[in-house]
Parts: C-alpha cells; sequence; structure tokens
C-alpha cells in the first residue's frame, strides 16, 4: 500500500502465526492472545521473521481479542487492553522495517446470530466495534478480517471495521466445494462483501494451495476487488518451493495478495518473495462476467431488466406461510414492504425461508437502511414504485452493497 492506502499489486501477506507459536512453547488450551501478550520476545520473533523473510504486511496476532471469543477464558473486559498491548509489542518490533505494514487480526466471536442462534445482530456489531476501534487507536495500517465461515459475521466485522477508515481484508474459509462450514456459498459471499467497502477479499486456510485453485477460477470473473489467498501448506506438507509454485497457479488464476496459513514459516514466505517478485500480474487477464444485475443471499441469482416481483409482503413476527407461498409463485423476486424501522428486523428473522432474489420498496428511508443493515445478502431495492428520490435510495444502498432498480 502506498501512502494514501492504496493497495500495490501484488502484495506478500506473512505466514502462520499459532503454529509459529506452539514451535516456541505455547501450550494447548490458552487464549493464545493472552498468552502472545505475556511473551513479547515471540511476537517479536514471529512478526521480525515474517518482515525479514519479505512479507508486505504482517498480521498482529489479535485473531480472537473479541468480547465474544474473550469471554470463554473469562477476559471479555479485557478487548482494549489485550489488542493494544500485541499491537504496541508488534509495533515497536516492526520499528525500522518501513516497508512491513502492520495489519490488525480480527476473526470469528464464535456467537451464532439470530435466527439460528441466541445472539443479535446487533451485538455482533457492538462486539467488532470494540476490537476494531481499539485496533485502530492502537496504529494499524489496515485491518484483515479472516478464517471467517460465517456470512452474517463477516457482514458485520466490515460494518465495524469500516468506521475506522482503515483499509479492510477479509478471507473466508470454505471447502473444496465453495461453501463455509455454515453453508453459505464463496462466490455469492464475494459478490456481497465487495460492495460493502472492503478492499480485498480471498480465501485462507482449510485448504492447500492446489485445493482453492477451482475456487479462484469460479469467483475471479465477478470481482471488484484484488483477491487474496493465504493457503495451508498442504497435505501432505509441501516444500516452500513446492508452496511457491503451486500459489504460483493461484495468482495465475486472479491472485494478486498472496501468503501462507496453517503449517507455513518465514522458509515459505521468502520462496514466495522470490515468486512474487518475477510474477508479472498485468500480463494475468480474467474476462469479466456480464450479468447486469446480481442478487445473492447463500446462492447467487443472474436477473435481467425484465424481472416480476411478487405481491408485496408485509412484515410480521412469523412470515414464514407468506413467504413459502411466493415460492410457488412464477416471479423473479420477492418483494418485502417496509412501514416501519422494526419491519426489517422482523424479516431478517425470516429470510431464511426465502429461496430467490429479495427486493425491498418503503417509503421510509430508516426503515430501508434497518432492513439493508439486518438482510445477509445483497438486495434490490424497488425506486419505481416509492416517492423517495432514487438519489436518496442509492446512497442507503450504496452502504449495504444494494442495488436500486
Amino acid at each position: 500500500m502506498n501512502e494514501n492506502g492504496r493497495l500495490c499489486l501484488p502484495l506478500l501477506l506473512d505466514g502462520a502465526t499459532g503454529t509459529q507459536y506452539m514451535k516456541a512453547g505455547m501450550p494447548s488450551g490458552v487464549c493464545v492472545e493472552q498468552w502472545a501478550s505475556e511473551h513479547p520476545e515471540v511476537i517479536r520473533q514471529v512478526v521480525c521473521g515474517y518482515a525479514d523473510a519479505g512479507s508486505d504486511i504482517v498480521y498482529a496476532p489479535t485473531f480472537l481479542a473479541n468480547a465474544g471469543s474473550l469471554a470463554a477464558y473469562g477476559l471479555e473486559g479485557q478487548v482494549s487492553a489485550l489488542n493494544r498491548k500485541i499491537v504496541g509489542i508488534a509495533r515497536e518490533a516492526l520499528d525500522g522495517r518501513a516497508s512491513a505494514k502492520l495489519a490488525g487480526d480480527m476473526s470469528t466471536t464464535g456467537l451464532m446470530c439470530e435466527p439460528f442462534g441466541e445472539v443479535p445482530f446487533a451485538r455482533l456489531l457492538e462486539i467488532y466495534d470494540e476490537q476494531a476501534q481499539a485496533l485502530s487507536e492502537a496504529g494499524v495500517d489496515l485491518l484483515v478480517i479472516e478464517t471467517m465461515s460465517s456470512l452474517s459475521e463477516c457482514r458485520a466485522a466490515v460494518i465495524s471495521a469500516r468506521k475506522t477508515g482503515l483499509p479492510i481484508f477479509l478471507s473466508m474459509t470454505a471447502n473444496g466445494e465453495g461453501r463455509t462450514m455454515w453453508g453459505d456459498d464463496i462466490l455469492a459471499s464475494m459478490l456481497i462483501l465487495q460492495d460493502m467497502g472492503i478492499s480485498a477479499f480471498g480465501l485462507n486456510c482449510s485448504e492447500g494451495p492446489d485445493d482453492m485453485v477451482s475456487l479462484f477460477e469460479r469467483i475471479a470473473p465477478y470481482a471488484k476487488v484484488p483477491l487474496i489467498a493465504k493457503p495451508n501448506s498442504g497435505n501432505p506438507p509441501l516444500t516452500p518451493i513446492q508452496f511457491s509454485d503451486r500459489c504460483a497457479r493461484l495468482m495465475r488464476r486472479g491472485v494478486s495478495i498472496i501468503g501462507g496459513c496453517c503449517g507455513t514459516d518465514p522458509e515459505y514466505i521468502a520462496a514466495l518473495r522470490h515468486m512474487v517478485d518475477n510474477f508479472d500480474v498485468e500480463k494475468v487477464r480474467i474476462k469479466p462476467v456480464d450479468y447486469e444485475i446480481l442478487a445473492a443471499a447463500r446462492d447467487v441469482y443472474y436477473l435481467d431488466n425484465g424481472l416480476e416481483y411478487s405481491e408485496p409482503i408485509t412484515c410480521e413476527m412469523d412470515m414464514a406461510d407468506a413467504l413459502l407461498e411466493v415460492s410457488h409463485e412464477s416471479c423473479d423476486a420477492v418483494l418485502i414492504r417496509l412501514d416501519t424501522p422494526d419491519d426489517g428486523y422482523q424479516f431478517s428473522l425470516n429470510a431464511h425461508m426465502v429461496d430467490m432474489p429479495v427486493a425491498f420498496e418503503s417509503e421510509s428511508l430508516e426503515a430501508l437502511e434497518n432492513a439493508l443493515l439486518h438482510y445477509h445478502g445483497k438486495a434490490l431495492v424497488v425506486s419505481t414504485s416509492c416517492a423517495l428520490e432514487k438519489e436518496e435510495l442509492e446512497l442507503v444502498a450504496a452502504r449495504y452493497g444494494a442495488t436500486v432498480l
């Protein structure tokens, strides 16, 4: 990244942190972030090892330093203190290595959002707000949201991270079919998240570089932001040279931000540095898709300009019957009528019943914003039958990646 926070591609990330800490003596079952804060020499060793190996961006080990995850250790009140201390140690260690930027690392809360769990989306926002603010005030150069398997958590983390004004990288973990542990589709997730203000999107962990090739072939034609790959070392583990060769295949599929996850170390990053320095990303040409209208939730929907909506459905606590009835109609999208700010929340508790694109119509910007906040998808906003100006609708929709028609 340059001094204006713009990406100068390609970029090299760092390698594994947890496995490096275990090599340094971290016992199993402890809070990694607390252990790291109590062993500053290990933080220094790891971040400097990656910086010296050639990483352009090094992650501060603040991975699970959020109130949701820290609660398992009775440390939920230490969010700000832990994030500030860890970043301070890493920042001091990187002094004199001006080329290496420091990222604040964020990941899952370990909580399940409504309606499948008991945690309101608003609570996820509070948790990520707290960590993102602490990392920003501690002086990180960017925020990385990684190893995510829940789209609802991804959206909460992005909404919170945006408030800092820092660049945001986001990477999810998925199986070979491109589904996360919670069943979210990686392409649908990218379509939703890339229009919410992130700087880069990609995949990390769970798979080796060979297993990620087909996933990037699938998502690259739809990408509006640079793509990230941070694969594991493979099973059985690849050598550093083998790993860098396989990662070059990913870069030929559109990846321009590369690094390593579990099982990788500074030797792997040094091999990647050599590969990246000799790789010309300008020669990679990915033909973009030509669909004008895309909607997404757990899957991707391809639409045209002549789409037909269902009859408007009003929001209430139990909308299951009405939504199931619409699923049998010959329409292209379900139309949700929003009258009050609470309507959007009510719909979010029933949205999993919808297996088609979702369109919102409202005469209230506040109601529309609350619906877009709580809906974990890329929605359509209908302007043709609305008294509100289209420009007003577009300003609200842009904050959540929605499309105004």
